[in-house]
């Protein structure tokens, strides 16, 4: 789940996002903290108002790191500098709204926030995240309170910091950074169509978390749909074999098969996803695409397709062919042309079906995809597949599904033939920890 929420300076959305992630059990992706370590940035580097521009250069380049503390404050770190209290000091907010306004520097960091909400199970908190940055987050709330409540709240939190600053002046500056906020061209301040509204004036922190917690839980209990169908799908007849096939046979594989699952939580509900799987045998694409909230396109070896009832049925569910052992640049593009739709693509990197203990040796192809800017990649196992059908012949045997946590993955520092490297063994890595897994039953 996505809970993203927006509201003016002041508005309190720092630490409703804070408690709301701890309440949840949720990550906290503190935006704001992003935005005001570039500014401290542009300040340490006298950019003056017409150099502002040249702070996005110092988004891109900038070694941040956000981490939490006890006091649920985020620390932040510029290299091996921690700025926590830095970036929050009075010239920082007097600062912020300009250099966050610059084009370049919204473009850096949107581009950050995104690939940190894509793995899911997040809380972040901005004024254009529910339009902007997350447009598609299973729930928004706008925040508001009053001018004079939202500068007592901001002086309250500088004497914390040891710092004094008169009530009028911070009225006066939190006026001109809303006009600031609001009248930008680039995702300028305002609230979602869909967000909820509300009012935090007379509010206690306690009766606010209530609040977005309840919305949380709602949209939570909303059902997304038995297996969503992805975009991708090509028409009425593939969506009818789809739902008939999962409808009918997925309930009773699982009977039969006393299927577990653990892990599904890691699967992100939004954008595009790579799903990276053991291959035990031809039906594992079943076992796994039956069992996951979301609709998986799938690549598979190209002599499947000399079968032509066989061939029909896997495009039917979303499957398309690939050329081994060569670079097959149609299906790579194919491959690309889901992900960019946000959608998933279901990969086997071991090439072949494994009947063998452990795992076979990986191919480098998965890091094609996993390699794009935005698209969270997670690893999956399944165990006793290889033992559900003998010659044709079902047997009954348990079945384990395990989705691990998406992985990380290295950066643009990184030679692109490097990066490869450390995918493949980021992969392999994850899929023997999942295999060593036990499952409770």
């Amino acid at each position: 789940m996505i809970i993203a929420i927006d509201g003016p300076a002041g508005s309190g959305k720092s630490t409703i996002a804070r408690e709301v992630a701890k309440r949840l059990g949720m990550r906290y992706l503190d935006t704001g903290a992003m935005y005001r370590a570039v500014t401290l940035l542009a300040l340490d580097a006298g950019l003056g108002p017409g150099r502002l521009a040249d702070s996005a250069e110092l988004a891109a380049k900038m070694a941040l790191r956000l981490e939490a503390r006890p006091d649920g404050l985020t620390r932040v770190f510029l290299g091996g500098r921690e700025v926590s209290d830095d970036i929050r000091g009075p010239m920082v907010s007097e600062n912020v709204s300009a250099v966050s306004a610059q084009p370049g520097v919204r473009a850096v960091l949107t581009r950050r926030q995104r690939e940190e909400a894509r793995k899911g199970n997040v809380v972040l908190e901005g004024r254009d995240v529910g339009t902007v940055v997350v447009p598609d987050a299973e729930v928004k709330v706008f925040l508001t309170a009053s001018v004079e409540e939202r500068a007592r709240r901001r002086q309250a939190q500088l004497q914390e910091q040891g710092i004094t600053q008169s009530l009028e002046e911070l009225v006066s500056n939190i006026e001109s950074r809303d006009a600031l906020d609001s009248g930008r061209e680039v995702a300028p301040l305002r609230r979602a169509a869909e967000a909820i509204e509300i009012d935090t004036t007379g509010m206690s922190i306690a009766e606010v978390v209530e609040a977005v917690c309840a919305l949380a839980q709602k949209a939570q209990d909303e059902p997304l749909g038995k297996w969503p169908l992805s975009r991708m799908q090509r028409g009425p007849l593939d969506t009818l074999v789809y739902r008939m096939a999962y409808f009918t046979l997925g309930p009773l594989w699982r009977f039969c098969y006393r299927i577990k699952v653990k892990g599904v939580e890691n699967f992100p509900l939004r954008g595009p996803v790579v799903v990276a799987c053991n291959h035990k045998a031809m039906t594992d694409p079943f076992f796994l695409g039956s069992n996951m909230p979301r609709m998986i396109h799938y690549m598979a070896k190209s002599e499947l397709w000399k079968f032509r009832i066989l061939a029909w049925a896997m495009e039917r569910f979303g499957t398309f062919s690939v050329n081994r052992g060569e670079v097959d640049r149609d299906a790579v593009r194919k491959g690309l042309e889901i992900l960019e739709a946000g959608e998933v693509l279901g990969v086997f990197p071991e090439g072949h079906v494994n009947t063998g203990e452990g795992l076979a040796e990986l191919r480098g192809g998965v890091s094609l995809f996993s390699l794009r800017e935005g698209v969270v990649t997670i690893p999956a196992v399944m165990r006793g597949t290889d033992l559900a059908f003998k010659h044709g012949i079902p047997h009954f045997p348990k079945i384990d599904i395990l989705v691990g946590p998406p992985l990380e993955m290295p950066g643009p520092e990184v030679t692109r033939s490097e990066r490869g490297r450390i995918v493949t063994e980021s992969v392999r890595g994850a899929l023997e920890t999942l295999l060593a897994t036990p499952v409770d039953r």
